[in-house]
């Protein structure tokens, strides 16, 4: 429950200095919020004063929240959550639905996902716009919980935490040969395989902290294998393109190689045995915050887009 007080409050303000922990200094906020410095540290100041509490530590470098601090933001952001939600029912109820989705999503994700279901969610929403938030899986949970996006598309495992996971796919690993690599010409596509099949390959990987990179990492523990790497890239869309055309092998999702035309003819892919390392994909909202329409309706279609990412058995 939001404590009493904090229905007085000014919304404007709370964004203001919500703003202002989430980027770390004033500076940075109010080129956030493109208004100056010196208004936005005013704003800040007559916050404290309402309250009669400092809510930031300004003795160090950085700013820091006090204890007062800490619990003005746990309210407000429950009191913009309330707002945010209202708005939305709101909009629901009214004619036209008029609204922004903030879309928080890797780039990989971004050319394999978007494409196939944007089109048709923008034909079925035309008055909500589409905000997009590229940034890494692993800093995309962190950007719902400070509010940065609406709803992200996360590869990552469920958590118990203030983030509500929808599964979208349980995505199948595969090894990527390219067409003339030695493994391409002794094993039909399809074939379920042990890493170690690739053993004499050369390899392009993906980079530390990646999760395909994780799953790499603990098959070639498990099989004592240690991979000819040919080059190690941070990104999958570029990875794939690297291995097709050098004539190397990589492990990768099966959703990122079919239907894509740069690839899909010149590979051939193989299943992995993964011996219990999966990669789940989820769409991700904060528990607070409740669905709308055009977010359910986006979720389906990604449940519908990713719905054949597997391979056929190989007969």
């Amino acid at each position: 429950m939001v404590h009493k007080e904090l229905a007085r409050m000014n919304l404007k303000h709370a964004e203001y200095v919500t703003a202002v922990v989430e980027a770390g200094s004033l500076t940075a906020a109010a080129r956030m919020l493109h208004i100056s410095q010196p208004s936005l540290s005013q704003t800040v100041k007559a916050v404290e004063n309402d309250l009669g509490a400092a809510l930031f530590d300004r003795s160090g470098n950085r700013l820091t929240l006090t204890p007062a601090g800490r619990k003005y933001i746990e309210g407000v952001r429950e009191l913009l959550t309330l707002e945010k939600n209202l708005r939305g029912e709101i909009a629901e109820l009214a004619d036209g639905h008029r609204a922004t989705l903030r879309i928080g999503i890797s780039a990989s994700r971004s050319v394999s996902l978007l494409p196939h279901i944007l089109p048709e969610f923008m034909e079925r929403w035309p008055l909500v716009g589409v905000e997009l938030k590229e940034s890494p899986s692993v800093h995309l949970e962190e950007l719902l919980e400070k509010g940065g996006c609406d709803i992200a598309f996360i590869t990552t495992r469920f958590k118990q935490n203030e983030l509500e996971y929808l599964l979208v796919e349980n995505e199948q690993i595969v090894l990527m040969a390219a067409a003339g690599t030695e493994l391409a010409r002794r094993l039909p596509p399809g074939t379920e395989i042990e890493l170690d099949e690739a053993r004499d390959e050369r390899f392009v990987t993906l980079t530390s902290g990646h999760s395909v990179r994780a799953i790499q990492d603990h098959l070639c523990s498990r099989l004592s294998l240690n991979p000819r790497v040919l080059v190690e890239v941070p990104g999958m869309d570029a990875a794939k393109l690297i291995a097709a055309a050098c004539g190397a092998v990589m492990i990768c999702p099966y959703g990122f190689i079919r239907g894509d035309p740069r690839v899909e003819s010149r590979v051939c892919c193989y299943p992995l045995r993964c011996h219990g390392f999966e990669r789940h994909f989820y769409f991700c909202y904060p528990r607070r915050l409740r669905p709308t329409a055009a977010m359910r309706d986006l979720y389906g279609l990604a449940r519908g887009a990713c719905r054949d990412h597997a391979m056929p058995p190989c007969e």
